[in-house]
């Protein structure tokens, strides 16, 4: 006995359908589109990441340089300063008796390796040193100084199109 055809039976294989195939595609599209939506974030994350771990460290630096002169030479700390062809650092003198209030004292850059230079060219950072000789708990103005070290990055930017981190420490004498 034969078995009557019904209709949509014929050429049927266990195969995918066209609407089928269509909808595995789409919800793999959705799906690779959500996971690439993430790198940008992702590596804006990390470049930011970079750029608050190098101010910390730029400000360690100074932070080092002057605590380490401000024992011997408080009126005439230095800090070593690479100029763009010299290979060799060349001091450049900071006085921490003096009170610069809003006007930073000095200006210097740094380049990603936390080298400091006197002007912008090539610099990936800003270092403002801002020294306040009012000094809670110290009666003398010239034996300690509130020494704010602000880094701001880019170097290069107007001041409100940068990002910058203030870093507080007191240097004194003793």
């Amino acid at each position: 006995m034969k078995r009557p055809i019904i209709s949509g039976q014929l050429g049927r294989r266990g195969g995918f359908s066209l609407v089928e195939v269509v909808i595995a595609l789409g919800i793999i599209t959705v799906g690779v589109t959500a996971v690439l939506a993430l790198f940008p974030t992702a590596l804006q994350s990390g470049h930011s990441a970079q750029d608050e771990t190098r101010a910390a460290h730029i400000a360690q630096s100074v932070f080092g340089s002057l605590v380490a002169g401000a024992s011997s030479q408080f009126t005439n700390v230095r800090l070593p300063l690479y100029a763009s062809p010299s290979p060799a650092p060349t001091p450049l003198s900071i006085n921490l008796t003096t009170n610069s209030g809003t006007t930073p004292a000095v200006t210097l850059y740094a380049d990603n390796n936390g080298n400091l230079f006197p002007n912008s060219t090539n610099a990936a950072y800003a270092i403002f040193l801002y020294t306040n000789n009012s000094v809670p708990g110290f009666t003398d103005p010239a034996s300690a100084n509130a020494v704010t070290v602000r880094i701001a990055w880019p170097a290069n930017a107007p001041a409100a199109n940068q990002t910058f981190r203030d870093y507080v420490r007191i240097v004194s004498k003793y």
